[in-house]
């Protein structure tokens, strides 16, 4: 077998650098393989592999002065061939520095952060124990899209077509007990000077997790990758405890953003509204004075194309003379966005004029106060939510909890024993 070029003795910089490299060049060969089009514009590069299918913007690296026209380039782009979805994932620190602002000015949803993580492959530990009977083995053509409860079984990041076409590039493993598929993984390969092994969609049915399972299909993805000349595997890791069982460090985060909306193709906004929304997240109060004769307060207050108004977008970029510019502009706001901003004091008179807003439901999640208290872990956030005895009985959309029930499952014990004492 000839040992392909790949990464020896790496660094943490060239470590991460590798695994965007590897999730990059997989998404690309996933395109390809769909016989969808990769665009590339310096420093920027997106795909599009049809309706049906998601996009991805690659990790940019764009000039500052430049990045504007190249996004708006791309938006124009993903409007005229919209895909089911589309993700921008980025290094940090992202480049530009403000890349979030520009692409959340656009329609994109603020994103997770990725965690980084890899292995050298001479150091992985393998004596971990392990269901009598669990058999694992390559197999890229056994359907498992309709297992229930197999996490990234109808989301697998790599795709059947890519796993028919590049077989030495992308292989998947199954692990089997008491002959029923019961966990998988993947494996991509890049070369070169930065070349890894890139672990992708592990995933564990619940009822045989905390068994080893887990950790038997990514060794086995692992151990293929050393047999065949690789020195590191890198992945994102959705939780770092078994993957450091196995021998993978932590390295850095990552950033993503989401375009999941239709309204940026629906209701675009104006290259003035783009404007607006790009100087309330750098915070850029000369230019929000030179833009406010040209809107409304209720055009202030309307949702961008991505659901958040110009107060959250504030919110969320850090922004508080921006915020404080809007407010005095006639911007609504709400409790939560009082507090995140900082200003306590306005949080809680608000609250005290007007008890109701304790019942709030913020978000996609539709989560209170208390919830978001219960989710942060923020005893003070909780307090403050209480004291205008808000009704604990209110369930959220997502998971159907109570506000008590978040936090006894995300363990925020002493929110969990407030809550309980203001239980009648």
């Amino acid at each position: 077998m000839q040992i392909p070029a790949v990464l020896q003795n790496a660094v943490p910089a060239q470590l991460e650098q590798a695994v965007a490299d590897n999730h990059a060049e997989m998404f690309m060969q996933n395109t390809i393989a769909c016989g969808g089009a990769i665009q590339r514009r310096s420093g920027l590069t997106w795909t599009y592999s049809g309706p049906e299918h998601g996009a991805a913007v690659l990790f940019p690296a764009m000039d500052a002065a430049a990045a504007g026209p190249q996004l708006d380039e791309m938006m124009d782009y993903y409007r005229m061939h919209p895909p089911k979805g589309a993700g921008c994932w980025s290094l940090m620190p992202a480049q530009p520095h403000n890349l979030g602002v520009l692409l959340l000015a656009r329609g994109f949803q603020p994103g997770w952060q990725p965690q980084w993580m890899a292995l050298d492959l001479n150091a992985m530990h393998t004596g971990h124990a392990r269901p009598a009977g669990l058999q694992v083995t390559a197999d890229n053509e056994t359907p498992i899209h309709d297992i229930k409860d197999l996490p990234y079984a109808n989301s697998n990041s790599l795709s059947a077509e890519l796993k028919q076409q590049y077989p030495d590039r992308a292989q998947r493993f199954i692990a089997t007990y008491n002959d029923r598929v019961v966990a998988h993984s993947e494996v991509f390969f890049t070369t070169g000077p930065l070349g890894v092994a890139g672990i992708y969609s592990v995933g564990v049915l619940p009822r045989v997790r905390n068994k080893g399972v887990g950790k038997a299909v990514v060794l086995a993805a692992c151990q293929y990758a050393q047999q065949r000349g690789y020195r590191y595997a890198v992945l994102n890791a959705t939780g770092r405890r078994m993957y450091e069982q196995v021998g993978f460090r932590f390295i850095g985060y990552g950033n993503t953003w989401w375009l999941q909306s239709q309204a940026y193709r629906t209701h675009p906004l104006t290259r003035e509204q783009v404007a607006l929304a790009e100087a309330v997240g750098n915070g850029n109060i000369a230019m929000l004075e030179a833009l406010s004769s040209r809107f409304s307060t209720a055009g202030m207050n309307a949702p961008m194309a991505n659901g958040l108004t110009l107060i959250q977008l504030a919110v969320h970029c850090r922004q508080v003379t921006a915020a404080e510019w809007l407010m005095g502009h006639g911007a609504a706001y709400t409790v939560l966005d009082a507090w995140d901003l900082g200003k306590q004091e306005l949080a809680a008179a608000m609250l005290k004029a007007q008890p109701a807003l304790a019942n709030q439901q913020y978000g996609e999640w539709q989560a209170t106060l208390l919830h978001l208290a219960a989710e942060r872990n923020d005893v003070s956030l909780a307090q403050l939510a209480l004291s205008a005895c808000p009704d604990l009985e209110i369930r959220d959309k997502t998971y159907n909890g109570t506000a008590l029930g978040w936090a006894l499952h995300l363990g925020s014990t002493e929110i969990a024993e407030m809550i309980q004492k203001n239980v009648k």
